[in-house]
């Protein structure tokens, strides 16, 4: 009979004491040669070991459950906000701390813990182009209204295919119009060569016109086929999740913290896509 850790644990100490060594063996079902190897091992290797500590400290624990319960963010976005989480979003949250590098599944263990893992949504996969160096083609795409405190606001961003870059993040208290897209864009340094938007009435003949006198050519994406603008959708996406959609608990950001998020999103949050921030990559910033 093979005998457990236990076992093992008992035998030996049957004999420090001073027990006969064929009762010992007897009471274990074992051979005495058996309870003489374990009675001689000053070391007992396969003793039952005390757990281990766990090195997320009671601070992180509490801040991931913070940005999870605030926020509704995965593991991805935890991570990345224990790494660095922009200033206001700190001012929303009770517990949190800095540069703190933790895995995912370490992150996912923490909300198994709690019961607080898992997604309602599956996001779909894309696989896209990307252009090979920065303002060789920008994505731009207006979205909204957004109901924020009972008023609607609409968002535009327009980002560097390249990079990620984003060049664009502006929100409006009205239904964009072109001047208001060619406005923002002619506050920029630098012009992409093309340009990739929906195929909107807003980008129409003066948006074309707009695009011939800056020397850029404008592209269209297929109707019904949100791929195309793949990597501005996902842009839409995360300032979505990460700030619009909570300015319904903190609607003082509506005052011009976006901005912060921007710069937050260019120079601090790591981008997956491309391994590193997207001011990395951009190397033409505009001003």
């Amino acid at each position: 009979m093979r005998t457990t850790p236990e076992q093992r644990l008992l035998i030996a100490k049957a004999i420090e004491r001073g027990k006969d060594i064929n009762i010992v063996a007897d009471i274990f079902g074992v051979s005495q040669k058996t309870v003489r190897r374990w009675s001689n091992r000053k070391r007992f290797t396969d003793r039952i070991r005390k757990p281990k500590q766990s090195k997320i400290t009671l601070e992180t624990e509490l801040a991931i459950l913070a940005i999870r319960t605030t926020f509704k963010w995965g593991t991805a976005r935890i991570q990345q906000g224990l790494l660095n989480l922009p200033a206001y979003a700190k001012k929303a949250l009770q517990n949190t701390v800095e540069n703190v590098h933790l895995s995912r599944t370490a992150i996912n263990n923490v909300l198994k813990k709690h019961k607080l893992n898992g997604y309602q949504n599956e996001s779909k996969r894309w696989k896209f182009f990307r252009a090979k160096k920065p303002d060789e083609l920008w994505q731009l795409d207006p979205k909204g209204p957004f109901i924020i405190q009972g008023e609607k606001y609409w968002f535009i961003i327009c980002i560097d295919d390249y990079s990620r870059y984003m060049l664009i993040a502006e929100q409006l208290d009205h239904s964009p119009k072109t001047e208001n897209i060619t406005n923002m864009l002619d506050k920029l340094k630098k012009k992409p060569e093309k340009i990739l938007t929906d195929n909107a009435k807003l980008f129409s003949k003066k948006w074309e016109r707009w695009c011939f006198f800056n020397g850029i050519k404008p592209l269209y994406a297929h109707p019904y086929y949100p791929q195309d603008k793949g990597k501005v959708e996902r842009a839409i996406r995360n300032i979505s999740e990460e700030f619009i959609h909570l300015m319904v608990k903190f609607p003082e950001w509506l005052n011009g913290v976006i901005g912060d998020y921007k710069e937050w999103f260019n120079n601090f949050r790591f981008h997956r896509g491309i391994g590193t921030v997207p001011s990395a990559l951009y190397v033409a910033l505009e001003t």
